[in-house]
């Protein structure tokens, strides 16, 4: 990589004066990420005197002098290096990542490199785009025609060409390479083309798209439908998705830019133990609903993360909390709330699910409140670096 890269983990803190491989973070950096804070998901970091700390995104930040790569609490038994391996082949195996081919584990242990393979293939599929032709649409336009093409527009026709009567308004169906899908495509390539990274490439593909319109950089992931037609475009558009979400626009001074690949641990954690809930469910026969939803006063509704239904008014809730706790024991928010689900949900267990970054061990006690549901309160982890089912199956007592 041209630039440098501190690597931290998520709710660590980066202070002003650290030092990485002979790098210093700096008070300059420190008011970077001070602009870059109405542009990032609302608490990424919080500012501290001197100091930025980090809040539960992962993944990196790009800034003109240095890239700030936030590594998951996942794997703290190993070094950073095996962490960043481990994340990102996590990433790519739920499909949180698209696959970017057989990525190279030498590869993936220099830090940052994540930013430069998703341009690498993201260029890749855009070859192989523009190699089979871009795709053309039909759009409808209106306008003046010195020959009948078309469907003839009697109003307009009146109103325009009384006098003209050798010209038609006419309505007529262009096939045409401007359209949302290569716009969006174009938007990407763009960014991709400031980063710098790989120049003659990105100039020499922008070349097929001279026809296209340029959309503003800024302007948010447009929703697109992909057809039979249209679907060799899959990965290349879900790539220009994650550049694009990731831009941040011209926030600095100059040339340089802001750029971020960024991902909840929080909604990953959840979607990823939804994903082995949804198979055990077929296997076991169970029912798994998932952030189901009760009213328990007035317009207040309440929504774990899930139900587990084993029949026999055999009831599971599960909550899921990427914390890492210090010891076995809830904070009295969590309790709450996992109480309360147990309760309205008529569950005879309510569990808080950790991910396991340490040596704790599960804990069960029951509820002890006079004239209410007669259910539990559990403390299990899981780690999501070994076999999740099998930890789920030891859960659930099944």
């Amino acid at each position: 990589m041209s630039k440098p890269v501190f690597s931290v983990y998520e709710q660590a803190t980066l202070s002003v004066g650290q030092q990485q491989n002979g790098f210093f973070f700096t008070e300059k950096h420190l008011r970077q990420l001070a602009q870059l804070r109405n542009r990032l998901p609302a608490g990424m970091y919080r500012l501290e005197y001197q100091s930025v700390r980090w809040g539960n995104y992962v993944g990196l930040v790009e800034l003109p002098e240095v890239i700030i790569e936030i590594l998951p609490k996942i794997d703290r038994s190993s070094d950073i290096v095996q962490t960043r391996v481990h994340w990102t082949q996590l990433l790519q195996q739920f499909d949180f990542l698209p696959q970017l081919g057989n990525l190279n584990p030498q590869l993936l242990m220099q830090p940052g490199e994540l930013n430069d393979t998703l341009q690498r293939a993201f260029i890749s599929e855009v070859s192989r785009i523009t190699q089979r032709g871009l795709s053309r649409q039909y759009q409808s336009q209106q306008s003046q025609q010195y020959y009948l093409r078309g469907k003839l527009l009697l109003t307009e026709q009146i109103r325009t060409n009384l006098v003209q009567k050798h010209r038609f308004y006419v309505q007529s169906q262009n096939h045409v390479k401007d359209h949302l899908l290569n716009q969006h495509i174009k938007q990407a390539l763009r960014i991709v083309a400031q980063s710098g990274l790989y120049p003659t490439k990105t100039n020499d593909l922008l070349r097929y798209f001279r026809s296209v319109t340029d959309i503003s950089l800024d302007t948010p992931e447009p929703h697109i439908s992909l057809n039979r037609v249209t679907q060799h475009y899959q990965l290349a558009l879900r790539l220009a998705n994650l550049i694009c979400g990731g831009y941040l626009g011209g926030t600095f001074a100059g040339q340089d830019f802001g750029f971020s690949l960024l991902f909840d641990m929080s909604r990953v954690f959840e979607l990823l133990v939804y994903y082995h809930l949804k198979k055990l469910s077929n296997k076991h026969h169970f029912k798994l609903h998932y952030q189901p939803q009760r009213t328990f006063w007035r317009s207040k509704n309440l929504r774990p993360d899930f139900l587990v239904d084993f029949g026999d008014n055999q009831r599971v809730v599960i909550d899921t909390k990427w914390k890492v706790l210090a010891y076995p024991e809830p904070n009295d928010e969590d309790l709450r709330q996992v109480f309360a689900y147990t309760q309205v949900f008529e569950a005879s267990r309510g569990i808080l699910l950790y991910p396991q970054a340490s040596n704790l061990s599960p804990s069960q006690t029951s509820f002890n409140l006079i004239s209410t549901n007669s259910a539990t309160g559990e403390i299990q982890f899981l780690s999501i670096l070994e076999n999740i089912e099998s930890q789920l199956l030891n859960i659930l007592l099944i």
